[in-house]
């Protein structure tokens, strides 16, 4: 049984090639140990990433969404028709079932400047 990532930072870890720590001389055999403690000594590499931009899993990816404030996306939530089917201006109601690519109404002429 080998030690996993999480034994570097655990306080019960040895630090000893022979010997992985106190409750688990020979590591564990699943990829979670019930008896992790985080040593508050650890060193811990912290995933720093510029704003706008997240970790997903080892891939630094844009947020598309950094460009609206959380009141915004909020908005663009409870308002748009990819959301809630309708138009914001006039109710008319889009196809359900065959969504459109842009939901420019027909009714009331209001543009999907979205995209």
């Amino acid at each position: 049984m080998p030690k996993i990532p999480d034994c570097d930072r655990c306080s019960l870890y040895a630090h000893n090639p022979h010997l992985v720590c106190a409750v688990h001389p020979s590591g564990v055999e699943t990829d979670k140990c019930l008896d992790f403690r985080l040593d508050p000594n650890a060193h811990i590499e912290e995933q720093w990433s510029p704003q706008g931009y997240s970790w997903y899993g080892d891939e630094l990816i844009s947020d598309r969404t950094s460009r609206y404030s959380q009141s915004e996306q909020i908005q663009i939530l409870d308002t748009h028709p990819f959301f809630t089917g309708v138009c914001p201006q006039c109710r008319h109601e889009f196809d359900k079932e065959n969504p459109p690519v842009h939901f420019d109404c027909p009714d009331c002429g209001w543009i999907d400047d979205s995209v």
